[in-house]
């Protein structure tokens, strides 16, 4: 590979990452696009779709980096469940196969590595530390959903407009992230009590066998039987029920 900048894309599965993919093929050279994806084995099966399906449409293929190990695997090597205040399955998972990938770029004579991720402006804290993380690690960073000042359902208008329907995760959940994620909340996990019972009753029973809790303050258990005390508000839900893209 000869010295040069490479352009990468955190291709998550989201509706977001997938923008990002496009805006980035559409501003830098095409052979200098990596779209990475980090596979946690425990995607939801309409995400892997919908990559497959963004990859052809963008005639880009995806590169990726995973560790190899799912999410629950990882909390047996660990002997220890990830939740939202400690979560090294993300770290183990993307955030260092990440640095792994990059840590190869530089290997093979690539100078520059500019990162970019599909943030919004309404996530300014996932902002500030990428920008800081990326100062620290040597490579660059930009945002150009929050640059651009593009909303999530422009984003998922967008990819609907290519004939590439978002994940059935955004029916119920703001992100595309693995079914069950630790960094969600009370009302999320409600809603995968509800979506994938077969997955919270596995989460259940794993904080049954470790003796840890997801959340701070109930096991899931308990959360299903007391329900949420106030009404949480949505962040950024979108709507995916039109698939032409109208």
């Amino acid at each position: 590979m000869d010295q040069s900048s490479k352009y990468v894309v955190g291709f998550s599965g989201g509706v977001t990452s997938a923008w990002v993919a496009g805006w980035a093929l559409r501003n830098y050279p095409k052979d200098d696009v990596i779209l990475l994806f980090h596979d946690t084995k425990e995607e939801h099966p309409d995400t892997y779709r919908f990559i497959k399906e963004m990859s052809q449409v963008l005639n880009h293929s995806i590169t990726e980096q995973s560790d190899g190990r799912s999410v629950t695997q990882l909390f047996y090597d660990e002997d220890c469940l990830a939740n939202n205040r400690m979560a090294f399955c993300s770290k183990i998972l993307k955030a260092q196969q990440r640095d792994k990938f990059f840590k190869m770029l530089k290997k093979s004579g690539v100078e520059t590595i500019v990162n970019h991720l599909g943030f919004s402006s309404q996530e300014w804290q996932r902002i500030q530390k990428a920008t800081m993380r990326a100062e620290q690690d040597g490579y660059k960073v930009r945002f150009p959903v929050a640059e651009e000042k593009v909303t999530k359902q422009r984003c998922a208008d967008w990819c609907n407009s290519l004939g590439v329907k978002p994940s059935e995760m955004y029916k119920w959940s703001q992100h595309a992230n693995c079914i069950g994620c630790v960094r969600g909340g009370k009302a999320y996990w409600l809603e995968v009590s509800r979506q994938h019972p077969e997955i919270f009753n596995q989460r259940v029973e794993l904080e049954k066998e470790f003796g840890h809790t997801f959340l701070p303050d109930t096991t899931l258990i308990q959360l299903q039987i007391d329900g949420l005390k106030r009404k949480v508000n949505s962040k950024e839900m979108i709507e995916i029920t039109c698939e032409c893209g109208d």
